[in-house]
């Protein structure tokens, strides 16, 4: 049996041990959740018998679980030289490659992957996933139906699948159908809730709007069941950005503002989550002069890099007024650093939805930046969102009172925002993009100092991967039929409707 001779921390202890003792070890780091020592265990089994197919494997997790994506790459790529016909490398390759943002090597991966293990059904449905994201639906469509006809149970890609097709096969329904209809004992939530949703779309589709009603909120009240949520701690949050970052903080002069180049003009575009972010981003994007970054992290983590040197004695947003001016712009400039990769054009676009409470942070951090306010009718914007199984972090939009309280919360914030920033923010209007598109259009260039391109009117055109819920709507030219789409269901929501209009917003 193969002897390792292994440096095991945190003693720095040389050892001789079998490969099988090893990988126990290295298996019992990983349960311990200690990334550090089971990534530096597994590196050093690999070195020494770089064949062992279960320390690649068990290396794969451990760099998931860290983001190491890059190093997750050139470790999957290391096994398949050595073993082309090894599946979960080609899938763990085609993962990192997703993150790095290389959607084209990451989705001929996940095929390969797929081709080696075709009774994989989670794989079949992850590939279907990604060819929806390229536009590619016949290929999705068909991996979906693929996943169906292998796991009848499965009900993830009947949801997925409803969002090309929304009409099922009847077979396709009565299988959803007996999922729900199962004992409280043998139910799996999750299943319940692709089921519920699917079957949504399904009546919808044929014009059943109160059985459809009804199934959208059993798979929203079932997804909301699984969540631990301070939804007043949200709220308040809102109300302390607005009471901090007031015209003192706002107006406050920097003394040393970060100088952004040519080339690192950032568009941030913001609103709550089917408000028409990713709308806005495809216009946006298809200018020649512009490259899309899709939903970043890098602001957030810009921030947090900061604050860990700063260690302010507040939390956010109260400890705003703790930061100097340098410690602003250092902000400005790590964000800068940690989207280089995506920076390749004159801008490029930023599109976190919930970016809309951090404008104040990047007014102080990156002056220079671009903000587009994507505003859409509220009503609309609620059937949007309850009628979507979306992100994490958006618990509050499975339940219809705390999703209305939320878009009056974001409605007000912008309010502030709009007083205390003048001149800074471009609202994007929803219907006055879908009424006058052009027009529109041209304002919102205007507004980002770049010129009028016959592409951004063809929106529908631009090829990019687009990784959120939108991304079959975006591939269509503008239409008019999700205006006032709420009223098939005006007797279910007429009581959000009158809490809104008691608020002050326009239906």
């Amino acid at each position: 049996m193969k002897t390792l001779t292994l440096t095991l921390v945190p003693h720095a202890l040389a050892v001789n041990i079998s490969l099988e003792d090893a990988l126990a070890k290295l298996q019992e780091a990983i349960s311990q959740q200690r990334a550090a020592i089971a990534e530096h265990l597994a590196e050093q089994i690999i070195s020494q018998v770089p064949t062992s197919t279960s320390a690649y494997h068990l290396l794969y997790t451990i760099l998931s679980f860290q983001q190491k994506y890059s190093k997750l790459a050139q470790y999957a790529q290391g096994l398949i030289d050595l073993m082309p016909n090894d599946s979960l490398s080609h899938f763990n390759l085609s993962n990192a490659l997703r993150f790095m943002r290389q959607p084209n090597e990451a989705l001929l991966s996940i095929e390969q992957a797929v081709k080696l293990a075709p009774n994989n059904i989670l794989w079949r449905n992850s590939l279907g996933i990604m060819y929806k994201e390229t536009g590619k639906f016949t290929e999705a469509k068909k991996c979906f139906e693929t996943c169906i006809e292998q796991q009848s149970d499965f009900t993830p890609p009947y949801w997925l699948r409803s969002d090309i097709t929304p009409k099922m096969p009847e077979h396709y329904v009565e299988n959803l159908k007996k999922i729900i209809d199962l004992s409280d004992a043998v139910k799996n939530k999750n299943q319940v809730v692709h089921a519920a949703y699917a079957l949504f779309k399904h009546h919808q589709s044929i014009n059943e709007h109160s059985t459809a009603f009804q199934y959208l909120t059993l798979g929203a009240t079932t997804q909301r069941e699984g969540f631990n949520y301070n939804h007043q701690k949200e709220l308040d949050e809102h109300k302390a950005i607005a009471k901090v970052f007031d015209h003192a903080l706002c107006e406050k002069p920097q003394d040393n503002n970060t100088t952004l180049a040519q080339g690192d003009c950032p568009i941030f575009i913001c609103g709550l989550p089917r408000s028409g972010t990713t709308l806005a981003e495809q216009i946006i994007s298809a200018h020649s002069l512009v490259a899309a970054g899709d939903e970043l992290f890098e602001l957030a983590q810009a921030t947090q890099n900061i604050l860990q040197a700063v260690k302010p004695k507040k939390q956010f947003p109260s400890w705003a007024d703790e930061l100097s001016s340098s410690q602003w712009d250092d902000i400005g400039e790590t964000y800068l650093r940690l989207t280089q990769h995506i920076n390749t054009a004159r801008y490029f676009t930023d599109k976190m939805p919930l970016n809309y409470k951090a404008i104040g942070l990047i007014h102080k951090a990156l002056p220079q930046a671009k903000i587009v306010y994507c505003l859409r009718p509220p009503m609309d914007l609620l059937l949007g969102a309850y009628q979507q199984i979306l992100s994490t972090g958006n618990q509050y939009s499975y339940d219809l009172d705390e999703l209305t309280d939320m878009i009056i919360a974001q409605h007000q914030l912008m309010k502030h925002w709009i007083t205390v920033i003048p001149g800074k923010i471009f609202t994007l209007d929803y219907k006055m993009l879908v009424s006058d598109q052009e027009k529109t259009t041209h304002e919102l260039l205007n507004f980002l100092a770049l010129d009028m391109q016959q592409s951004c009117i063809d929106f529908h055109n631009n090829k990019r991967t687009v990784h959120t819920v939108s991304n079959t709507q975006i591939r269509k030219p503008i239409f008019k039929s999700s205006i006032n789409s709420w009223h098939k269901y005006r007797e279910q929501l007429a009581p959000y409707a009158i809490k809104m209009q008691k608020a002050g917003l326009t239906l």
